[in-house]
């Protein structure tokens, strides 16, 4: 077998250029290169834009986005930041259709491929650092055209082989996809209970309990402050390489709070930066939200001691027992009203002092500490999958080179 170029197995296109009068409030989401994951499905946030459902008939059908069809960014940072690369590799999981933006890509296999494996394919690591040396620009943001990737080479196994890859492949991927559909219904539970107990108020022993200026009588309206204490975090200095070089604490930024568990990071920096820098160890019992930037509002858990960078506000009990739960289901309900008493122009911010001020409900704490016990159940079973999901994504991971290589014969 010999190498050929990827244009003799597929075609790739960058999205349509919509004009900001397009944009609308709803209707058909439209997928840029912020929205294409690493490896996982298309993710949208509260950023999303959409455009009218009649774009299927004024543009063309290629740059509808289908179920499995696979998109890759064509603008993006360089491999040492995985989660915002250029050459980044995604499917839609999803039985929903979607507009594919500029800069967006999507490759399009021909009949001489098998879809899967191309996806698998683009996924390697041989592959993506094959688009980072093509990608072209400045330190912070590169580029690379559909014909550079096309251009790129690769040793195709027959079709019957590519199918047999693919297939032992995408068995750990439906794995993963299951599991985190089990994790978003065990979501949904603990925030419907949320809002059974502290929006409608149907908590147990609601029959005896009398309602005084609209919310139960003992409940306490007070501001955030009263009941946690507020801190941000710190970015150790990039020039200092040993703050960072093998790191044993987590350190978590703002895009990486996506309202769920952190179980894992992206980077982890050492003792040093925590003795030394404005960094600092916050509790398991915390609960952190982006302060600024495109993901304000959104929220995590920590489930270990985590640092965080300084666009992160963090709150913790100031009583002897943990409420992160009912915290986090409080915050994500004033979502949009945090948003409208944030201020910027360029980029929405919420300073510290501002949200000290903000007024929440607190029950009392023997209803608090139940909720707290029966959504903790939910969530064990949510860190079981987390780590499932941990595990079978590293099998696939060490599986993929071997396959796709040859040195593992199938």
């Amino acid at each position: 077998m010999k190498s050929e170029k990827l244009e003799r197995y597929c075609d790739v296109i960058s999205g349509y250029a919509f004009k900001s009068t397009d944009w609308r409030d709803s209707g058909v989401p439209v997928v840029k290169i912020g929205n294409i994951s690493n490896g996982t499905d298309i993710i949208f946030d509260e950023q999303i834009q959409y455009v009218e459902e009649e774009f299927k008939n004024k543009i063309d059908s290629k740059y509808l986005i289908c179920k499995g069809d696979i998109l890759l960014s064509l603008t993006g940072s360089h491999i040492n930041q995985p989660n915002s690369m250029v050459g980044r590799c995604c499917r839609n999981r999803q039985n929903k259709l979607y507009f594919l933006n500029q800069r967006a890509g999507k490759v399009i296999p021909f009949s001489s491929v098998d879809k899967s494996y191309l996806y698998y394919l683009l996924s390697t690591k041989e592959i993506k650092y094959a688009i980072a040396n093509k990608a072209y620009g400045g330190a912070n943001q590169v580029n690379i055209s559909p014909r550079d990737v096309k251009n790129i080479r690769w040793t195709f196994p027959r079709l019957e082989i590519q199918q047999r890859i693919a297939s032992i492949l995408s068995a750990y991927d439906d794995l993963i996809e299951n599991n985190n559909k089990r994790i978003k219904i065990l979501e949904q539970m603990a925030e419907n209970l949320y809002k059974e107990w502290f929006v409608r108020f149907r908590f147990p022993g609601r029959e005896q309990t009398e309602f005084e200026n609209g919310i139960p009588k003992g409940w306490e309206r007070n501001s955030i402050s009263e009941f946690y204490r507020t801190s941000s975090g710190g970015t150790p200095s990039r020039a200092h390489e040993d703050y960072y070089a093998d790191g044993i604490h987590p350190w978590v930024k703002t895009g990486e709070l996506k309202d769920s568990i952190i179980l894992d990071t992206e980077e982890y920096i050492t003792q040093e930066a925590i003795q030394k820098t404005a960094a600092r160890l916050h509790s398991n019992r915390s609960v952190a939200m982006a302060m600024y930037g495109v993901n304000i509002g959104m929220l995590g858990y920590f489930d270990s001691q985590m640092a965080c960078n300084q666009a992160c506000c963090v709150f913790v009990d100031r009583r002897n027992f943990s409420s992160r739960h009912y915290l986090f289901y409080c915050l994500k309900s004033m979502r949009d009203y945090l948003m409208l008493i944030s201020f910027g122009a360029a980029q929405q911010n919420l300073s510290q002092d501002l949200i000290k001020k903000v007024k929440i409900i607190m029950p009392p704490d023997d209803l608090v500490k139940s909720f707290e016990e029966h959504v903790e159940n939910s969530y064990k079973n949510i860190r079981c999958l987390l780590h499932t999901n941990k595990n079978l994504t590293k099998q696939r991971d060490m599986l993929l080179p071997r396959l796709m290589s040859g040195k593992l014969e199938v």
